[in-house]
């Protein structure tokens, strides 16, 4: 069975292809789509929640064999990745695990690992194969999806220049609130992991007149068909 995380209701709702307005109070039960199992999850907002929710999740299912993340996200780079647009990440990253420095220039990796019995280098980094994850899953990437590292973040980034810094250091295209937690808990488990995303805003800009939070969430609808051969 594969789990279907999603932050919030109205991604997940989406991600399933069911009108919101049909389902005031809905229950995600598990639910099958050609030949595969899949358990949808309201992981909640933001790194913690994220990995508080699977956690408990993979506890109580041990019979959980991936994870699919679903979700909306910023784009680094609107005119390569522009809003709507399908982003896979091929790599997961944690920039706020470091030592922080008033000048941003100076920020560094912490050195020590997350946990003991699992060693990451960088330690804030997660290095993913979205293909043969897919492929592991028995599922397929449509060719126009755009590829490239994601960021995780507890505070999103509220001005263009942090903006620019975080791309430039990671060479980022997507910025989230989860996808690390759910990656290093795939990872812990031994069990595939994909992340998928539609871009919502920009990453840095909080003019809301630059974001389409609608767009973004309603492409989601389009992800799960292509995945398992429904579409083409």
């Amino acid at each position: 069975m594969i789990l279907l995380a999603c932050a919030t209701r109205h991604e997940c709702l989406s991600a399933v292809n069911q009108p919101a307005a049909s389902s005031p109070t809905p229950r995600f039960e598990p639910m099958r789509i050609r030949g595969r199992d899949f358990l949808p999850c309201l992981v909640g907002i933001g790194p913690v929640a994220a990995a508080m929710s699977v956690g408990a999740v993979l506890e109580r299912h041990p019979d959980v064999t991936g994870i699919l993340n679903l979700g909306i996200c910023g784009s680094f780079d609107i005119a390569r990745t522009p809003l709507g647009s399908t982003c896979v990440a091929s790599a997961e990253i944690w920039p706020e695990y470091g030592v922080r420095h008033f000048t941003a220039a100076e920020e560094e990796v912490f050195g020590h690992q997350m946990f003991a019995d699992l060693n990451l280098d960088p330690v804030n980094r997660l290095d993913l194969d979205p293909l043969a994850q897919a492929a592991a899953m028995g599922m397929t990437l449509h060719h126009t999806w755009f590829t490239g590292p994601s960021l995780t973040v507890a505070g999103v980034s509220g001005d263009p220049k942090r903006a620019e810094q975080l791309r430039e250091r990671h060479d980022g295209l997507t910025e989230n609130m989860e996808g690390f937690s759910l990656a290093l808990a795939a990872k812990r488990k031994g069990i595939p992991f994909l992340e998928i995303r539609t871009v919502s805003n920009p990453v840095g800009a909080r003019d809301k007149r630059l974001w389409n939070f609608r767009l973004a969430v309603n492409a989601l609808q389009n992800i799960l068909p292509v995945l398992t051969g429904d579409s083409p």
